[in-house]
Order: structure tokens, then sequence, then C-alpha cells
């Protein structure tokens, strides 16, 4: 019979895989906006309608609203595209593949990351009726008439209105008069992850909204604020608006995107530090490749002679780790490699193993061609092992006993301390797969990506063993085989954010092997985490897998943490 966690894997995965994905044959729409330059801080925030009513424009004659459309600085009226990651609007509008529709006139808003990854606009007939929502950077074609259109990010239920009308036969270019924010999220080691952060306006701390990181190693995408330009700070979330500590501040220029690196301790949240030390220079926006190394370690040897409660002897602790990343980037094609190994540990000089707390060594490879924004093949490949050899140590004195796979006693040892269960490198486990990657996201609140396609997996062991029994001071020790497993694989990795408080991740992954439909390989990870104060989180962890060609038993591996925590300084 087939294990009831197949059913409820492949439940979670097809919900996963069959998701509803955004039109991109729908465009985006913008609006001049006047004398936003010289105003200190967001406070148009406060009335946008009245704010925008006085700065929207409407389109002239068709001759003067196509020369208006290619001017120069028609859409980059405060000459800031050379902080954004397209090119100008002028050559946006060019790459439009839409045919304009028999009458009908379009409206174009310019993109500064591209439009997927900014909130999408909206376009309203003058009942306040939707007419059109789409993204950035892509012309948005309606009946002529006159509209209003709403841009950038919503707050309180606000965002930029303008008002617009539009020509038959002709598009409107909506001048950039916003500001862009992009946050990248980093740990102490520099590495992308998915942390939180909230952003409140100043000088009134207004709350903006939650945000998230992102995984770029594995092919995720940073999302884009567009806010009014002002002064902002940037907050540890759950921090409190009138926060003294874990904040950053950034002002936003119009017309300008500014690139922020936020970096924090993944186990508290707190920022430790960031800024604006993202700057991207003409140059490096050529650049098609990126690689960095980064190494540390640690050194520690204790010795204890007659302490009263402390065992006499040495002790030599180690650790060390080693990370290096390299990525490509060229159109719509990404590769990502990445090289991470640590060890750690502790040596006792008694005639004792070196007893391994840490033993990663791991390499990634990733590559994806994106068809479009949200879809597109990949083809990956991982490498991971142990770098010492692995020892159980024992409270007591143990006979151990060590069969082959026959069955057969092939050694037995009396008065044993510690065991031996693998060597170095053992077991090496290979991964490939190909097949379509899908992205779809929500604001900061919902991300999920999936994935469906055909998977390898190879585990080459040698003189790797497995505790059998354990009773009267006996052990016995069985050897695992070589196994490989070919077919199709489902993922899904579903991250929500619903309040600013609790987070929940799930990674869900399904192998199917070809010759053996009825036992496949299950992995869960399920992290859940909420933020109790700004020094208390409570966080809970489940590890499971479930592979028969290890052993005919689910792995469950699961905890809950309470974690106190408070910088002094």
């Amino acid at each position: 019979m087939r294990h009831p966690l197949f059913t409820y894997t492949a439940v979670l995965l097809s919900c996963g895989l069959w998701i509803s994905t955004p039109a991109f044959g729908d465009d985006l729409d913008k609006d001049r906006w006047d004398a936003i330059a010289e105003s200190e801080g967001p406070s148009h925030s406060k009335d946008v309608t009245a704010n925008t009513s006085d700065i929207g424009w409407h389109a002239r004659e068709n001759s003067a609203q196509n020369e208006d459309a290619h001017n120069e600085d028609a859409g980059d009226p405060h000459q800031g595209q050379h902080t954004w990651y397209t090119p100008p609007p002028e050559i946006q509008m060019t790459h439009d593949g839409q045919l304009p529709p028999v009458m009908m006139g379009g409206i174009f808003v310019p993109s500064m990351t591209g439009g997927v990854s900014e909130p999408k606009f909206q376009v309203q007939d003058s009942n306040g009726k939707l007419v059109k929502e789409s993204y950035t950077g892509s012309i948005a074609y309606v009946p002529p008439g006159d509209y209003s259109v709403m841009v950038g990010t919503l707050v309180a239920d606000e965002r930029p209105e303008f008002e617009v009308h539009v020509v038959e036969g002709s598009t409107t270019l909506i001048p950039v008069e916003w500001s862009g924010l992009v946050v990248r999220v980093v740990n102490d080691r520099g590495t992308t992850i998915r942390g939180n952060y909230e952003i409140v306006s100043l000088p009134e701390r207004n709350y903006i909204g939650l945000g998230s990181g992102a995984l770029i190693n594995e092919g995720e995408r940073l999302s884009t604020w567009l806010l009014w330009p002002g002064k902002y700070m940037i907050i540890s979330a759950g921090e409190g608006y009138q926060a003294r500590k874990n904040f950053i501040t950034v002002t936003l220029n119009p017309g300008e995107l500014s690139r922020v690196t936020l970096v924090l301790d993944e186990d508290t949240g707190n920022i430790l530090g960031g800024g604006e030390i993202d700057t991207i220079s003409v140059e490096d926006e050529k650049r098609w490749w990126w690689a960095g190394v980064l190494i540390g370690g640690s050194v520690r040897f204790n010795r204890v002679d007659d302490v009263v409660g402390k065992a006499t002897g040495q002790v030599l602790d180690l650790s060390a780790f080693l990370e290096s990343y390299f990525t490509l980037g060229l159109h719509k094609h990404f590769l990502y490699t990445r090289l991470n190994a640590e060890i750690g540990g502790m040596i006792r000089f008694e005639n004792r193993p070196f007893l391994t707390t840490v033993d990663t060594l791991k390499l990634e490879m990733l590559y994806t061609y994106r068809v479009i924004d949200w879809f597109g093949p990949f083809a990956r490949f991982s490498f991971e092992s142990n770098m010492a050899p692995v020892y159980q140590e024992l409270k007591n004195p143990h006979t151990v006993y060590k069969f082959n796979k026959n069955g057969e006693v092939i050694s037995e040892k009396t008065k044993q301390m510690d065991i031996k269960l693998s060597p170095s490198f053992s077991p090496i486990r290979l991964n490939a797969g190909i097949g379509g990657r899908f992205d779809l996201a929500f604001g900061a609140w919902f991300k999920m990506s999936s994935r469906i396609g055909v998977a390898y997996r190879n585990l080459i062991i040698r003189d790797l063993y497995i505790v059998d029994s354990d009773a009267d001071a006996v052990i016995t020790l069985v050897p695992v085989d070589n196994t490989s497993q070919f077919g199709i694989e489902g993922a899904l990795t579903v991250d929500l954010t619903p309040i600013q408080w609790f987070t929940l991740k799930v990674d869900a992954s399904l192998l199917e092997p070809f010759n053996d439909w009825y036992n496949p390989i299950i992995d869960l990870d399920v992290d859940a985490a909420i933020r109790l104060s700004s020094i208390a989180s409570l966080s809970y962890t489940l590890r499971l897998n479930y592979d028969i060609s290890l052993i005919d038993k689910v792995q469950i591996d699961q905890y809950i943490q309470l974690r106190f925590s408070y910088k002094i300084y």
C-alpha cells in the first residue's frame, strides 16, 4: 500500500503546481506629477487625491502628445534613470511587443526594476470602475476618454492617483516622479536571506508596510517599493514605530531608485547594520557576472586540572567555514553556483576521536531561463557530503558487533567508549534535475515557488553503518548500501507572513521513482515563528523524511524553541 505521506504530499504539491498566473499581456498607465522634488518628506501620502488632482495632466492633441512621448525627458524629468535596472522610458516603450488595438489609446508607466517586481497599477474610469490592472513597463490599451491612474505601493488603502485623457491611436507617457526602493536582506556573512523588516515614514512615523528579502541564490527576485519621495525608517519586524534601536534611515529622491542592504541576525531578527551600500555604477550595470569568497573560523584550547565541578583534561575546539559563489546573469539567462564548506567540533586528548558538531560540504548549481517573468525552465545539480569521519560517543563501555550485507559478523570489539559510523566523504549525495519553475508573489506577505520535472538522485556509500540495536551494553551495526533513483520530481516552497509578528515557511519535495512507484522519497520542512516581543520569539521546526532505501521508517526531527535576547549596547 502506498504510504499515506505520499498522498498528503502529492496533494500539497499539486496545489502549488497548478497556480494561477498573471496575464502579462496586460499593461500599465502613468501620468505627469509636478512640483514634488521640492517637497520635504512623504507628506503627500496624507491626502493623495487632493494633491494629485492638482498635478495631474491631460493629453494634448495627437501630434503634441506623440512629440512629448518621444521627448528624452518626458518619462524621466529628474534624470534618475542611471539608478534604474531598466533602460530609459522611450526605449522601454519600443520594447513593448503588443499590436495596438483598433480604436484604442495607450497609457505607459515606466518601470525602474522590471514590471513583475513592482506593484501593479490600476486604471479606473470616471465612475471609479476598474478598467485595467497591469505591470509597469508595458502599454495598457483602453478606449479613448478620461481615466484615473493609481501607481505605486498601496499605503493605508491609498496610492498616488493621476488624471489622464487618452486619445485614440496615441500613447500617454507618465513621467516618473515617484521613488523606488529595493531592500536586499543578508546575514552577517553576506548571504541573502528571507528576513522580514518594516518601513515607516518620517517624520510622521506612518506605517508603510512589511517587507522581506529573497533567496537570490535560488533565483528569487526582490520586490520593489514605489513610494513618495522623502525620508523613511526601516526597522526590525515587530520593533514598533517609535523604535530607538534596530533601525536605519533612507532618503528617497524623486525619479531615482535607491538600493539598500540590510544586515539581519537570523536568530533574533535584529538589525546589525545597513544602508545605501548597494549602489551600482555604470560599469557595474554592464557586468554580467559576479563572484565572492568568504572564509572564517575559530580555535579554542581548554585545559582543566583539579577544578571543582569540571572534568580534568584537555579539549581543543575547532571550527572553520568557507563560502563562495559565482553568479552569471545575461539577458534572460541566470546561473548560480555556490560552494559551502563548514566544519566544527572538539578533540579530547585522552585518545578520543574528533567529534563533529557541524560538518557540511555542499556544492549547488542552478540554471534558469526566464521565458516570462513568472515561468521558465531550470536545471540543477548538487553535491553534498561530510569532510570528517563520523563518531558516536558512548556514556558507558559497550561491546560492538559489526555485520556485513549478508548478516555475518565481521568484527567484535569490547569496552568501546565510541563507535565509528562512517569515514570521510561518506555518504556522497548527488542530485540533478530539469523541469519548469513557477513563481507567484502577493507583496511581502505571500510568496510561492513550485517546480516540476524529472530528477536523478544517487547515494554513494562507503563503510557507512547505522545502529541496529542498543541494549544491555551491546551495540550492533549494520551497513547501508548504495542507492539511486530516477523519476518525476515535484517541489513547493511557500513563505507566508500574514501579520507582522508571524512567519511560516513550508518546503516540500517529492521524488517518485519510475521503478518503484509505491515508495516515493518525501522531504518536508516546516518553520513557524512568532515574535512575542522585541526580546522574545517562539519558533517551531519540523523536519520529515521518508526514504525506504535508507530506513523503512518516517524520520522525524522537530523542536520548539523559546528564545530571549536583549542588546545591551
